[in-house]
């Protein structure tokens, strides 16, 4: 009765730590899956993901001019320049492009944001060129809200820096609105400061602005296909 008794008891023993060692390999190799996820994505995360419609969104528009420039067009009018330029560029690569403004009128930011939200398969790039009271500022930065997110700035970015050879002020995580109520992958993109007199000069180039939105739209493609920065 003995050995009977114990019997049992010995069996589930073993199969105890034969249940053990399983949960110990599993978890192992869902360590090992979730590092080689991560490695695919890199630092910047798992990225966009499958789209074919950008959301080209001009900052700003009507009785909100944006920043006022050093001299010359307003934001305002150079982000409706720019979007208008990316548009055509992205539209000439096969990308459905729907822009949020057209023209020089008011959008809200609700606004904004719900045409992103009701349109599937698609990214949302904000254009904005920047503005601070201190004249030295310069260069390029890209802002974001969400891990899906960060690949599209870094591309953005990687491509844009060349332009009129802008310092790199990186890719930022800020919850502005048209960021953190995006359904979609989403990314605003400050191209600029007009506040500095010699980064203005550039910026009212139209010569420039093309050039910045063809590099904006080889950073949207870069993500498209998936490039790792």
């Amino acid at each position: 009765m003995a050995m009977n008794d114990k019997s049992p008891d010995h069996r589930t023993r073993g199969a105890k730590r034969l249940f053990t060692a399983a949960l110990v390999l599993a978890s192992g190799l869902s360590a090992m899956l979730l590092t080689s996820c991560e490695s695919i994505g890199g630092k910047y995360g798992p990225g966009a993901g499958v789209f074919d419609t950008v959301i080209v969104d001009a900052g700003h528009g009507g009785h909100d001019q944006g920043a006022k420039s050093v001299s010359g067009a307003p934001e305002k009018a150079l982000t409706l320049d720019t979007a208008h330029r990316l548009a055509t560029v992205l539209r000439g690569n096969g990308i459905r492009v729907i822009e949020t403004r057209t023209g020089d009128y008011f959008v809200t930011l609700g606004g904004r944001v719900a045409v992103s939200n009701k349109t599937g398969r698609a990214v949302f790039v904000s254009v904005h060129y920047n503005w601070t009271k201190r004249r030295g500022a310069q260069g390029i930065e890209i802002y974001y809200n969400d891990r899906r997110s960060m690949r599209l700035a870094a591309n953005i970015l990687q491509e844009t820096l060349g332009v009129y050879h802008a310092n790199n002020r990186g890719i930022k995580n800020q919850g502005l609105y048209v960021l953190r109520h995006n359904q979609r992958p989403a990314v605003l993109c400050e191209l600029g400061f007009v506040s500095s007199p010699g980064e203005n000069r550039n910026l009212q180039s139209a010569d420039v602005r093309q050039h910045l939105a063809e590099k904006v739209a080889a950073g949207i493609l870069a993500e498209q296909a998936g490039r790792i920065p």
